[in-house]
């Protein structure tokens, strides 16, 4: 009889651990597939796509490639100078729809914004010996601004994309050659479709659009720091 209690209570034992196991009472494991997502920017082991994932986690910004909802429209310009703050801009929609008496009504807001780099605080290395960076970089701060743009009332920049056959553009468009200046990316997504077009060179399409996104966020720039 004794040993039939020590045989129950053992496997009651082992089928509380089991229990535990199965509805996540312990601790998890350490996933050692994202740990290089709080590494430092320039590590080289990274593939491009860890580089993108890592670059828009550390710029709070979204995926764009990721997007399913097909009633939002994005366009997003990235703008790196060599002598001036990496800025991002973006222009959004906001769709909304309200019950008002039974009566269902469509708003759609739209804003454009502007995120600066500070680069000053922003750095990938937190901890340098040897030569070496390490630790994890703190979390990116922008200087920012943003202005809200009448509602229901869509952007004519949006028109200007199909004008200049943009879903057609190749993805990059790079200078004859290379000097030191700025490079230009410019992504949309609008109708469930993405398209991204990159370039650094003096004239060029794009820039046309990326101009009027600036004037729309209000970013202040004086026209001698625009190349």
């Amino acid at each position: 009889m004794k040993y039939t209690h020590l045989l129950c209570a053992g496997l009651l034992a082992l089928l509380f651990a089991c229990e535990q196991t199965r509805t996540g009472e312990n601790p998890p494991a350490v996933d050692r597939g994202t740990v290089w997502m709080d590494t430092v920017r320039f590590n080289t082991k990274l593939t491009p796509e860890q580089r993108a994932q890592v670059f828009y986690k550390r710029n709070y910004e979204e995926d764009y490639r990721e997007l399913r909802d097909t009633s939002r429209v994005v366009l997003r310009f990235f703008w790196w100078r060599a002598f001036d703050p990496f800025v991002i801009v973006r222009l959004e929609n906001r769709l909304e729809l309200q019950d008002s008496a039974s009566t269902w009504k469509r708003y759609e807001e739209w804003f454009a914004t502007y995120k600066e780099d500070i680069s000053r605080l922003n750095h990938d290395c937190p901890v340098r010996k040897n030569g070496k960076c390490y630790g994890k970089p703190h979390p990116f701060i922008h200087r920012q601004g943003v202005q809200i743009l009448p509602v229901n009332q869509t952007p004519a920049l949006l028109a200007a994309l199909d004008s200049m056959d943009f879903w057609n553009m190749r993805k990059e468009y790079p200078a004859d050659a290379h000097t030191d200046g700025s490079n230009w990316t410019l992504q949309v997504y609008y109708k469930g479709k993405y398209r991204e077009v990159t370039t650094n060179r003096e004239r060029h399409p794009i820039k046309s659009v990326c101009l009027r996104l600036l004037k729309l966020s209000g970013y202040p720039v004086k026209p001698e720091r625009i190349y």
